[in-house]
């Protein structure tokens, strides 16, 4: 497997000097790439994120023995189509038995729900109908596949239909697109009329929404920030200094060596917390 990470051997040297901490790691470059490579896989699972440099970046002239990631990254996921809710507090409430994508609003307006109505929900819509699906990281790039159950249980994939078109924002009517907002919140949007039955307005060939969605998509920004490569050389070197690899100074008690790493991390927690 790949030493991937988001800084290399010359940050965390940088960082432990500032520290006023040896920064040779020379004698042992293994320890401080694995220390690298086992605090970037945090960053990046806890922030939801994935940074890259292409060809070309800078921090790539300093990566002689780590592999800094130069594209985006792929993966697959299953999802629900969310359905619209309500919260009642009567005494035969059904409501706890169903999790939130398959508990829909009473469509009459009695005030009981129907509750043998509701296997037949209807999908949550916002701009226009649309249903707004959450992705599970940040910085959405592109879809590869988007696989949409159908009446018969199989799933047809959008993307490679010509029955279907990718727009993007605003929408002008085309039958799904990406969203990106500020920070990277990533949206995939899909027009649920095409999941009505035909000559059907308001009857969906779905009976349940939970994972209707089988979605292959890339994702990634465009650049490491220098904020992201210090936070993890940071926590690389206070690993280092944990452990004991690199060479503590004679007059350096153990009190202010264990000070210094945790100062090291909460260094990194602020250097990030502007990307949570």
């Amino acid at each position: 497997m790949s030493a991937v990470g988001y800084c290399t051997l010359e940050d965390v040297r940088r960082a432990l000097r500032k520290a006023n901490l040896p920064g040779d790691i020379d004698q042992d470059n293994r320890i401080a790439i694995d220390a690298i490579v086992a605090e970037t896989e945090p960053v990046e699972k806890s922030l939801k994120r994935h940074w890259y440099a292409p060809a070309g970046a800078g921090i790539l002239n300093e990566a002689d023995q780590i592999d800094i990631p130069t594209e985006t990254r792929s993966r697959d996921d299953e999802y629900d189509i969310p359905t619209r809710s309500f919260l009642t507090t009567g005494s035969d409430d059904r409501s706890s038995y169903y999790p939130p994508t398959w508990v829909d609003y009473d469509p009459d307006d009695d005030p009981e729900p129907d509750y043998a109505d509701m296997d037949g929900l209807s999908p949550k819509t916002v701009q226009g109908d649309y249903a707004a699906i959450e992705l599970d990281r940040r910085d959405a790039d592109a879809i590869e596949a988007l696989h949409v159950r159908t009446t018969d249980g199989t799933y047809e994939d959008w993307v490679a239909s010509d029955d279907y078109t990718e727009g993007s924002w605003p929408p002008s009517g085309e039958d799904y697109y990406l969203r990106v907002n500020n920070g990277g919140w990533s949206r995939l949007y899909l027009d649920v009329t095409n999941l009505l039955k035909t000559g059907k307005s308001d009857e969906y060939v779905l009976d349940s929404w939970a994972n209707a969605v089988y979605l292959e998509w890339s994702y990634g920004h465009e650049g490491i920030p220098r904020n992201v490569r210090r936070a993890v050389a940071l926590r690389a070197g206070a690993e280092l200094v944990e452990d004991a690899v690199i060479e503590i100074p004679q007059n350096a008690t153990v009190y202010n060596v264990e000070t210094k790493a945790e100062k090291m991390r909460e260094k990194a927690d602020e250097l990030l917390e502007v990307y949570r």
